[in-house]
């Protein structure tokens, strides 16, 4: 009896700490360093790799295998962009996935898919965040907006006139670029 007490606080232990890390998107994961991402991700510096194209004559600039391109940024809501239009969520191709890193670490990314595959886009992430924790209907000339928040970050999923919107946001996130803009 004992032995199964402590085996359930176990689980419900590591429950509640699974529930309060960043949120991931299959290996892209809040909170991870650009170090980490750029290794995992192969992202390319989009100035380079333009240059390198006109250089070769190439029909398109090597932005490496996963698609990405990154620019340097000066301002307070990124240090780093890297942008990719080769990824998915569940079966529906995106349009962009869009990284923002602040002080190296991955703070905020968002997602942008055809109106089309909004559903598809609801299901992944149900599936692999459960239900939402919060709802906004739809009203007039507005479409309904879905929230999972737990201690370590948000996301926000919500349809737009031709396009399904997701941003995926570290809690800390709006306080690091507020330190950043006092600088």
């Amino acid at each position: 009896m004992f032995l199964v007490a402590i085996v359930l606080l176990a689980l419900v232990s590591a429950t509640a700490d699974a529930a309060e890390q960043p949120y991931v998107h299959g290996d892209i994961a809040l909170g991870a360093s650009y170090d980490t991402l750029a290794a995992a991700l192969d992202f390319r510096d989009i100035n380079a790799a333009l240059a390198e194209q006109g250089a070769r004559k190439a029909s398109k600039p090597d932005l490496g295998s996963r698609g990405y391109g990154c620019v340097r940024r000066e301002d307070p809501y990124a240090d780093v962009t890297c942008v990719s239009h080769d990824e998915r969520i569940g079966a529906a191709p995106l349009r962009e996935i869009r990284l923002q890193f602040l002080d190296g670490v991955l703070q905020q990314f968002s997602i942008t898919a055809e109106l089309r595959y909004f559903d598809v886009v609801l299901q992944t992430l149900r599936a692999d965040h459960g239900p939402p924790s919060g709802q906004e209907p739809a009203t007039a000339g507005t479409y309904a907006s879905y929230r999972w928040r737990n201690g370590a970050a948000t996301i926000v999923a919500y349809a737009g006139t031709d396009l399904v919107f997701v941003s995926f946001e570290l809690a800390g996130y709006a306080e690091a670029v507020k330190r950043r803009h006092q600088r």
